[in-house]
Parts: structure tokens; C-alpha cells; sequence
């Protein structure tokens, strides 16, 4: 027991577990009915407008990273939760295999760091293993929702670019806004624009938009 506490409390096991305790009592709120389970998603992916410039451009390319890698459509909170969970194990069974000078000297926060970088990467590959699959169950379970729901939604680019074959952007369903993959086969479709979704395609995992102007008869962007 005393070995487990010793390596639980231990830099930088401790940091991931304040964070898995953090996301805890956020689920313990929201369940309390608090706040909204989603909120985490509208605060940091969806709400640009209310962001400095670069802090924009950072969720900008959050949202895209977990499109990439088959993250999308799952609430932030659930892949916090278990990021910081796989993290905080990680962590806890390099501190096992990694020597650590007892003594908090520059040694102990260097092979700290070093420590704390892998047990992240290695907790982000675990929990895009563990929560891939959890986004074909959703679709298997209402495949036919999503367009008829989305289909007309305005929506804004968030990638550098939208084109026949790359780019997502975040659209407002009514909520707390969604992050999709985003397709503009007749023209390219700068960060910024505003869009429709006009198709869903389903083979591509993506919607087909066209830019809020076109749509309402302007002038094509």
C-alpha cells in the first residue's frame, strides 16, 4: 500500500490524478444537473467568438485532431475522462520502470517531464483505441438522425481550407455545436466562411456545404 501511495503522489503521477479528480467532480455536477455534460465542448471547441485570436486557432485545430483520429462526434468530457485515466496509468507504471531520484532536484523534475510527455502520448493512443469504436455504435444506433437534423445548418470553416477531398469546421446544431467533416467539391472554401450544409455523405464520414452567400443567392465565395 505504502509503495502505491508513494508512486500515486509521486511527480508526475500526482498532476494526472488531480486532473482525472478535476474531470470527476465536473461529472458529479453535471450530473447534478449544474451544468450541462456538454458544456466543456461548447466552451472550448464551438465558442471562437468570445476567444483571442490564437486561442481560436489552438480549438480550431483541437476539433481537427480529434476528427483525424476518429474522435469526433464523442462529448470532450468522456475523452478527458478517460485520457486523463489511461494518462494517470500510464504515469504510475513508468514511474515503476523509470529510476526517480528521491530528492526534487533538476534531475527529478527533468526525468519527471520526460516521464509525464510519454505517459501523455501514451494515454492519447490507449484512449483513440479504447473510444474509436464507441462512434459506429452511435451511428448504429441512429443512423438516419444525423441528416435529417443537420441538413440546412449554417456552420462556420475552421480548417485553412474546405475542399473536395479535406476540411471540417463546427456547426451549430441547436446546442453545443458539433465538429464535422466538411466537403466543397466546386470550390475551395477559406477559414472563416460562413456555410450550408446542403448533403450528407455518408462514405466519406462528411458533409457536403456551400457557402452561406451561394446558398441565399449572392455571389459565390
Amino acid at each position: 500500500m505504502s509503495a502505491f501511495l508513494q508512486y500515486a503522489f509521486s511527480f508526475p503521477t500526482f498532476i494526472f490524478g488531480v486532473l482525472l479528480a478535476l474531470m470527476l467532480l465536473y461529472w458529479l455536477v453535471a450530473l447534478a444537473g449544474l451544468v450541462e455534460t456538454d458544456a466543456i465542448d461548447h466552451w472550448v471547441l464551438f465558442d471562437g467568438s468570445d476567444h483571442a485570436h490564437g486561442v481560436e486557432h489552438s480549438a480550431s485545430a483541437l476539433a481537427g485532431l480529434l476528427l483525424k483520429v476518429g474522435l469526433g462526434g464523442i462529448p470532450l468530457t468522456v475523452i478527458l475522462t478517460v485520457l486523463f485515466l489511461l494518462a494517470w496509468l500510464s504515469s504510475y507504471l513508468l514511474c515503476h520502470l523509470v529510476p526517480m531520484p528521491r530528492a526534487w532536484a533538476w534531475v527529478n523534475v527533468l526525468t519527471g517531464s520526460v516521464v509525464a510527455v510519454a505517459a501523455l502520448v501514451l494515454g492519447f493512443v490507449a484512449t483513440v483505441l479504447v473510444l474509436r469504436p464507441l462512434r459506429g455504435v452511435v451511428n448504429k444506433i441512429a443512423p438516419d438522425e444525423e441528416p435529417k437534423v443537420l441538413l440546412g445548418r449554417s456552420g462556420l470553416v475552421r480548417s485553412a481550407v474546405v475542399n473536395a477531398t479535406q476540411g471540417y469546421g463546427s456547426v451549430d446544431d441547436g446546442g453545443g455545436g458539433l465538429n464535422l467533416q466538411l466537403r466543397s467539391p466546386e470550390r475551395e472554401l477559406e477559414r472563416g466562411t460562413e456555410v450550408v450544409l446542403i448533403e450528407h455523405l455518408p462514405e466519406q464520414g462528411a458533409w457536403r456545404v456551400v457557402s452561406k452567400a451561394e446558398f441565399y443567392g449572392g455571389e459565390a465565395g
